[in-house]
């Protein structure tokens, strides 16, 4: 009876070990084959990060190089979504709010991230025209890229230039909802993010990690802020404005004062040392 018992006990041994040996069967490649990679030279560079285009066209970004020129306005007729943007930033830059009013919907909205809460119709038909103003004559849009993405939609990767320079933290992104279905193409929506001029470099993990640590501490504040943050804030508006603000003003314009008057008198002491030495 033993010894009719040990093939299948040696059978059961050596069946366990080759189990512990071999790895189970789930490997990526029987979720996601191998033919429905691309070769690299068929993958699509997007800005500097290689991207494979997947099978939902809804997902692929379509990179178009689009650098504004004196000649760039373009024509309407039949326009694609690019056009519609270099039409758009070159009127900027020409300063005509009469064409440009032409590719922005009457109910176009804007959600800048310089404000708290998105731009109402009415605001949003203003923003424009005063952006043109503050520009004055040698500011210009230059855009570096435009991307498009689902239609309508495109994202542009632009910055300011003054005289052909680039002016310093003045990058920015935005993104263009177009009226699909509505020719000529319009401006429904942007979206706008522009760089910070404040750049906390390492010390932004930081931030972050010291602002979730209050907000997990208190929840019921951090709750009550991101609800309505612009009204969390005013407390803080009316302390400068009715504590800081009285005694900073004064306190400016005396600074300025002071150092013209001391510019001055060293005006004065070095003519004097001049007249002495020279004589």
């Amino acid at each position: 009876m033993y010894r009719a018992q040990q093939p299948n006990t040696m059978m059961n041994s050596t069946m366990t070990a080759t189990s512990f040996q071999s790895p189970p069967i789930f490997k990526l490649q029987s979720i996601r084959p191998q033919q429905h990679r691309l070769p690299p030279q068929q993958q699509q560079l997007i800005g500097s990060i290689w991207a494979t285009p997947t099978r939902k066209k809804d997902l692929v970004l379509k990179p178009v190089q689009a650098t504004l020129g004196p000649n760039s306005t373009g024509g309407r007729g039949g326009s694609s979504l690019s056009d519609v943007i270099q039409e758009f930033y070159s009127f900027l830059n020409d300063k005509d709010s009469k064409r440009l009013e032409e590719l922005i919907a009457p109910d176009c909205t804007i959600e800048d991230n310089a404000y708290y809460k998105p731009l109402d119709i009415k605001t949003s038909q203003t923003y424009f025209r005063r952006l043109m103003d503050v520009m004055g004559k040698n500011v210009k849009f230059a855009i570096d890229e435009v991307s498009q993405g689902v239609e309508p939609t495109l994202a542009v990767m632009w910055h300011l230039e003054w005289n052909g320079k680039t002016i310093p933290f003045t990058k920015g992104c935005s993104f263009y909802i177009c009226s699909g279905k509505v020719a000529p193409l319009v401006i429904r929506k942007v979206h706008i993010f522009q760089e910070s001029p404040v750049k906390p470099c390492k010390y932004s993990l930081e931030i972050l990690k010291t602002v979730t640590r209050l907000f997990d501490a208190f929840p019921n504040i951090a709750e009550g802020f991101l609800n309505n943050p612009e009204g969390a804030m005013q407390p803080f508006v009316r302390l400068y404005k009715y504590f800081v603000e009285p005694f900073i003003v004064p306190f400016i314009a005396y600074y300025t004062h002071f150092w013209t008057y001391l510019a001055k008198l060293l005006t004065v002491v070095l003519n004097m040392l001049y007249r002495t030495i020279k004589w």
